[in-house]
């Protein structure tokens, strides 16, 4: 870094805690601030960072990087089954680690995820980084097992996992136990693997000498008991379109009404939504094939209706590449194997296509239970969150992009999106489930100046973000930079955002709006022509944030790169170390899809 504040501790903490401290040190001189700020640091080096360390060395510690909830999941519930076996563990997101820490220890179990072209998400952003380095020290002393959770139709196929593993082997560490890499379906495998590892840690001699407590749940985080597997009965309150009729996307705001005592979120957390099939495409799939909708078939050991079982338990508006290599087991088109022979274009068919278009394009005779047998289970959908509970404590707001398109002369939408805004009604229930997204909360203590980045529904997170600094009295000053097509069809949330600037929050606004002029201009162009000021306010110890689609993220780090080269007055590779390290210290903030 070239100069400026260090980064701002970053540790859960409600409002009221905050506005008491806040009036707890108000009195005092500089002097005694001083002080106490080295206090508190050395108490928390003692308490905080070297809590894994101060184990017995018995007690396993449980690392998760998780973008999705899916990870956090896993590890919770093999923390769980770990307790239940006598075996000591200590639960931790990666980001709660100090990287250096991990030398130090003798047990890890690390679970995660891989996101865009094999990167590793936020929370695991600054382990992975240190593992990676090519001075990262040497790690005799440690045992370590890894599982990665992926989806194989993308190029970089759990590549963390990988990366983890294939590293702390280098340095000297010793696996317990093979990598284990699960797909989309991963909860056999995974099953399968905490088996195997509770049996490890029990046959090295893994048990606890005393209880070794769960880390108690942060303020906004989803109780227990709602999960993908378990989530909560929501009701649709309001779905109101919020961009113009002659806009190219249509975009929704939904408010959902929820319990504020079972549902509890923070600004910058996401919304996994459960959702039916259109009972339509459901029809038009059964009557292509031939099939009746009553037909029975096996499920979750149970017999259920074929038509209900692809309604309510399987995947018909996303393809995946598996499915296609099933599918052609059964239609046996030369085409098909090409296509199956060709890892690339086997991705970009199924990233292209709804089942429907599967089985038209390669017609094929099946019976119930071979197509039920094919298909993988349907996935929730996440959706940022687009509200604070300190402004609507009983109500939860996401802003959806319906996804709708034409292909064969029909009519295709997007399942989830479809369900949301066009066969859900006022007072309907859907089932959701919140999930924590601690690499991208707001900066604590309060005070702290944030750049706020996104196009699209990426503005979202950021609604939420000011209601909260509103209702907290936040006075860190907010900068708002926002992309989309048309000034007049695409602002969204354009009143919010002039009220939030009239009652003096919004501090400044940038704004592209690509399809208005001749020339288009994206978020990344705005942070070029404003480069100046963005790299005083980064200098000045301010936080990034980054929300939307993966490509538009890339771009922005690239222009991220470029203005603290130019600004600052270095080579690429410093600017890019400069960017690296704001990720490391978590004041790069990214959530993209």
């Amino acid at each position: 870094m070239i100069s400026g504040n260090p980064s701002p501790l970053s540790s859960p903490i409600d409002a009221a805690t905050q506005r008491a401290l806040e009036q707890l040190v108000r009195p005092l001189s500089a002097t005694q601030i001083a002080w106490l700020s080295g206090y508190l640091a050395q108490l928390a080096e003692q308490t905080v960072a070297n809590a894994a360390e101060d184990e017995p060395a018995e007690v396993v510690t449980i690392l998760y990087g998780s973008q999705g909830g899916n990870t956090k999941g896993l590890a919770e519930r093999l923390h769980a089954r770990a307790q239940a076996d006598g075996i000591g563990t200590h639960l931790l997101s990666m980001a709660e680690l100090a990287p250096r820490k991990l030398a130090k220890l003798q047990r890890v179990i690390l679970l995660t995820s891989t996101h865009g072209e094999g990167e590793p998400p936020e929370s695991a952003y600054a382990l992975h980084a240190f593992v990676m380095d090519p001075e990262a020290p040497r790690m005799e002393s440690l045992q370590f097992a890894v599982i990665g959770l992926g989806d194989s139709s993308y190029e970089h196929y759990c590549q963390t996992a990988v990366d983890f593993d294939r590293r702390l082997a280098q340095l000297g560490a010793r696996r317990m136990l093979p990598l284990q890499c699960c797909d989309v379906e991963y909860e056999a495998d995974a099953q399968r693997w905490q088996t195997d590892v509770l049996g490890r840690l029990a046959a090295l001699g893994a048990k606890r000498r005393a209880t070794v407590a769960a880390r108690p749940l942060e303020r906004g985080e989803p109780p227990a008991s709602y999960t993908k597997e378990n989530p909560y009965a929501a009701t649709l309150l309001e779905n109101r379109r919020i961009t113009t009729l002659d806009a190219v996307a249509d975009v929704r705001h939904l408010a959902l009404g929820v319990d504020p005592r079972s549902v509890r979120y923070r600004p910058g957390d996401t919304l996994g939504v459960c959702f039916r099939n259109d009972p339509a495409l459901v029809d038009r799939i059964l009557e292509h094939l031939g099939l009746d909708a009553s037909s029975p078939v096996s499920q979750d050991d149970s017999v259920q209706a074929l038509g209900q079982v692809l309604t309510e338990r399987l995947e018909l508006t996303q393809v995946h590449p598996t499915t296609v290599r099933r599918w052609s087991e059964h239609a046996q088109a030369s085409q098909l194997q090409a296509i199956i022979a060709d890892p690339a274009k086997l991705r970009d068919y199924a990233r292209r296509r709804q089942l429907i278009d599967l089985i038209r394009d390669f017609p094929a005779s099946i019976d119930a239970d071979a197509l039920s047998g094919l298909l993988p289970r349907l996935q929730p959908r996440l959706y940022s969150i687009a509200s604070s509970q300190a402004e609507v404590d009983d109500e939860i707001h996401l802003t959806v992009a319906v996804v709708r398109y034409r292909r064969a002369g029909e009519l295709r939408l997007g399942g989830a999106s479809g369900f949301l805004a066009e066969r859900l009604r006022p007072n309907d229930s859907l089932a959701v489930y919140p999930v924590d997204n601690s690499s991208f909360h707001l900066p604590t203590p309060s005070g702290v100046d944030i750049i706020m980045i996104g196009a699209g529904t990426g503005i979202a997170p950021y609604r939420g973000f000011l209601q909260e600094r509103a209702a907290t009295d936040d006075r860190g000053r907010n900068w708002l930079l926002f992309g989309n097509r048309h000034f007049q069809r695409d602002f969204l949330y354009q009143l919010d955002w002039q009220a939030q600037r009239k009652a003096g929050l919004l501090d400044r606004v940038s704004l592209a709006f690509s399809r208005d002029r001749a020339q288009k201009v994206y978020v990344q162009d705005r942070l070029r022509s404003e480069a100046s000021e963005l790299f005083r306010w980064l200098e000045e110890g301010a936080h990034l944030y980054v929300c939307g689609a993966t490509e538009m993220g890339e771009a922005v780090h690239q222009a991220l790169i470029d203005v603290v080269g130019r600004e600052g007055g270095l080579q690429e590779d410093a600017a890019t170390d400069y960017i690296d390290t704001l990720r490391r210290e978590a004041r790069y903030h990214r959530d993209l899809y």
